[in-house]
């Protein structure tokens, strides 16, 4: 599988932000081909912001106006027929284009937005305003940073449930599809953030007390896809 990639990108400046959820409440979110996944018995519920630069598809250079953009999503993990995978409610992105791409060609809730993003010595600054045509205004802003030294989690641990996923699947016209991806292992550091306004998350419960949350900062990684798979 390692040549048969599609499409490469790289992945800086990402926060996982996650927070447990009861996984009967997360059911009734689901399509109904998909079942929660669980870590001891709790369901969980991510939002992730980052940069995303060097976009290629196999075969093309990256091109200026499609290789960079900034995204934002909201995630789950699940099961489907026993198999482990992520599983995303929205995807916003600033660049257009990557977004009208996703939508039709990979079956991904991609929205447009408007997005700014800041990085000094001290924090990273990230703004998210949606205005994807006939969408509701979602909006997100936060500040965050890595508070650690890297490290790589271990299996078993909750940090590498979270975070080591190579597989997607999403729903169109009734149907699965599941897209594999590979990278490095993640380099993980403890994050820190401060979520100054959010839309976003209202439906999926988020603890209104950062100290509630699970946080993980990581750098940068560089992914490959593979061609989406009706299952």
């Amino acid at each position: 599988m390692e040549n048969n990639w599609i499409m490469k990108q790289t992945w800086k400046d990402l926060l996982f932000i996650h927070w447990p959820i009861d996984p009967s409440f997360l059911a009734s979110l689901l399509p109904g081909q998909l079942e929660p996944d669980t870590y001891d018995g709790q369901a969980w519920i991510a939002l992730v912001p980052f940069t995303m630069t060097d976009i290629r598809f196999k075969g093309t250079p990256a091109v200026p106006i499609f290789s960079r953009l900034y995204e934002l999503n909201v995630r789950t993990y699940v099961t489907y027929k026993g198999e482990k995978g992520v599983y995303f409610f929205s995807l916003d992105a600033s660049n257009p284009l990557g977004v009208w791409i996703a939508r039709h060609f990979f079956h991904l809730p991609y929205y447009h937005a408007a997005m700014t993003f800041n990085k000094t010595q001290d924090h990273i600054t990230f703004q998210s305003v949606r205005i994807h045509k006939n969408s509701k205004k979602e909006r997100v802003k936060l500040t965050y940073k890595g508070i650690s030294l890297s490290y790589r989690s271990k299996k078993g641990e909750l940090a590498h449930w979270l975070t080591e996923r190579y597989c997607l699947f999403t729903t169109h016209q009734g149907a699965v599809y599941r897209g594999d991806l590979s990278h490095n292992p993640w380099e993980l550091q403890k994050g820190e953030c401060e979520i100054r306004d959010d839309s976003i998350t209202q439906p999926f419960s988020r603890p209104t007390d950062n100290h509630d949350l699970t946080v993980h900062y990581a750098n940068q990684v560089t992914a490959y896809f593979y061609p989406f798979k009706k299952v």
